[in-house]
């Protein structure tokens, strides 16, 4: 049920209704000018009165509209009680509508909004739970673009990410248990106010001895990449099937990235670039962009003179992508993550290859298959500040293949090609700390493009690698949880060769998040604490976990193997 009000009558005046369109009557008897005019303005605040008590929330579900509102400022007249905003007067919004669906019950706000409310319960009632629908209301169709914040206590807690208009609906659920204040924030995308109609829909505080509904289970997924699908595992069960989304166009892969934050997922991949009507263009690979929650291709773009193995920045809102091993293509693209559009390059060094963005979102590493030199930059001004090497050389074009980072960003983890094993670099000074060859396993020297060791992994503990033997087919462990004092010590030896197929060659290895299983490229899944084979999966080297919740993603991970330590599973 609803809370109701609790104010006495003589100041009844003061409800939000009617302080909305107290506040708005100046800007409705001006003239009207188009309410979407770019750069316009019609700010708007109100402050409660000092002298009122913020009301106390029952037990029970407490719907906002029926709370005081502390404090509210909107950028374009004022926040609509149950409409959208509407133009810049009072009272002149639509019905609240998101993607289709009408709402009763909320606020229409618009960019550079604010609402704040009290979250302190009545005597012996305690809140646990704020929910509410976001996203840009239909009125303004597939513009706008905005970013919902929650912030409690002063402390920010929630971050929807950029929504445009074309956005599907999310939903905002948060543990609130204990705090005092909750502030409902709308911010532009960064370019600017136009159309950035945002709707706080359904907004919900429980409290009290009545239980809310529990939050969805989240489920821990394993999105594998296969020439002309996209297959999702459930991890938690057993690494069943959960679904096959068809991808025709899609083969020749190269990489695969993910971030939560934006809902994407990205596929690099060459496609029909040897088709006959490309006779005679420049080289080039595709990039394609895709919608973790509608399982829907949002967009898909090439590049020249080709694509590679790529990263993203936490915030989703770059992409590192190497020009291509297989074109020469000597620099990094940096991409837009929302469109994919060039924002500049990286000169680095031909072949450019595999590509990891730190924990920190602070750098981004890169590696060329012709030089045995890691290359590190920056990711505010793009450029290179660092060469971490020289690695293992077997001579001219030999460099690096696989390698991975841990989650401080102090050392990194490289296979070098014609090398069976991996060596250490220092990503403070630069220096390589030390040379792992695998003991115990001979082999003969591949041939390009296939090195030996193709494939390394830290642990999300820290404490061991896992390197690839892609001669003998195995997997070898080794303890480094003594770095970066003492050496890394081979410890054990699994065999994956593929009984039905002798030239499945282990190349790339990945964990789960938890550390439970490791899964190589040869479709072996591994139990980590007892090192057997547990599940047979397929042959691809671009598989990553993502965690969804209610449909929502709340986590996605990297494809490289890169450490976790000192950071808490989610």
């Amino acid at each position: 049920m609803h809370s109701r009000p609790r104010l006495p009558r003589t100041l009844a005046c003061l409800s939000l209704s009617l302080l909305l369109f107290a506040c708005g009557e100046g800007p409705a008897n001006q003239p009207q000018p188009d309410p979407y005019a770019n750069g316009q303005s019609y700010p708007w605040e109100y402050q409660a009165d000092a002298s009122m008590q913020p009301q106390t929330l029952g037990a029970g579900t407490n719907t906002l509209q029926y709370e005081p509102i502390l404090y509210a400022k909107n950028a374009w007249g004022p926040v609509e009680k149950n409409r959208s905003n509407g133009e810049q007067a009072a009272g002149d919004g639509k019905p609240l509508t998101l993607n289709g669906k009408t709402y009763a019950l909320g606020f229409g706000t618009h960019a550079g909004s604010e609402l704040r409310f009290s979250l302190v319960g009545a005597s012996g009632v305690s809140c646990t739970r704020f929910t509410a629908d976001i996203g840009v209301d239909d009125e303004v169709g597939d513009r706008g673009s905005v970013v919902f914040q929650v912030y409690l206590d002063g402390v920010r807690a929630y971050d929807s990410g950029t929504m445009p208009g074309t956005s599907p609906t999310k939903t905002v659920d948060l543990n609130v248990t204990g705090k005092k204040e909750l502030r409902l924030v709308v911010t532009d995308a960064g370019n600017g106010i136009s159309y950035d109609h945002a709707d706080w829909a359904d907004p919900k505080v429980y409290c009290g001895t009545t239980a809310p509904p529990p939050p969805p289970a989240v489920r821990h997924l394993e999105y594998v990449a296969v020439d002309r699908a996209i297959k999702v595992y459930d991890i938690d069960q057993g690494y069943a099937l959960v679904k096959t989304v068809p991808m025709p166009n899609m083969y020749g892969l190269r990489g695969i990235a993910a971030n939560a934050v934006t809902d994407r997922l990205y596929i690099p991949y060459w496609g029909d670039r040897k088709d006959p009507k490309y006779a005679g263009q420049p080289s080039f690979g595709y990039l394609m962009a895709y919608d973790l929650k509608t399982d829907q291709v949002l967009w898909t773009r090439k590049y020249s003179p080709s694509i590679d193995s790529l990263s993203i920045t936490p915030d989703g809102q770059k992409l590192y992508m190497g020009s291509g091993e297989d074109a020469g293509g000597d620099f990094w693209f940096v991409l837009d993550g929302a469109t994919g559009n060039e924002i500049t390059r990286i000169p680095v060094y031909k072949n450019a290859h595999n590509t990891i963005v730190g924990a920190s979102g602070k750098r981004v590493y890169m590696a060329s298959i012709s030089s045995n030199y890691l290359s590190v930059a920056d990711t505010t001004t793009d450029k290179v500040t660092l060469r971490v090497g020289p690695f293992f050389t077997s001579g001219t074009n030999s460099g690096l293949r696989p390698f991975t980072v841990n989650h401080a960003e102090t050392l990194t983890f490289v296979n070098p090609d014609h090398f069976s094993g991996f060596e250490v670099g220092d990503l403070t000074t630069g220096k390589k700390l030390y040379s792992v060859p695998v003991q115990g396993f001979p082999w003969k020297d591949a041939s390009w493009p296939i090195t030996q060791s193709h494939g390394v992994a830290l642990t999300p503990d820290e404490k061991e690698v896992w390197v690839l033997d892609s001669y003998n087919r195995y997997v070898h462990i080794f303890d480094v949880s003594g770095l970066p004092s003492v050496a890394p010590k081979q410890i054990a030896d699994i065999d994956v060769r593929d009984l039905g197929d002798a030239n499945n060659q282990p190349k790339w290895v990945n964990f789960t998040r938890d550390g439970k299983y490791a899964q190589i490229s040869t479709g072996h899944v591994i139990e980590v604490a007892t090192r057997k084979i547990v599940r047979k999966l397929d042959n691809t080297r671009y598989f990553l976990q993502v965690d969804m919740q209610g449909g929502e993603p709340v986590q996605a991970y990297s494809r490289h193997g890169v450490g976790y330590a000192g950071t808490p599973i989610p």
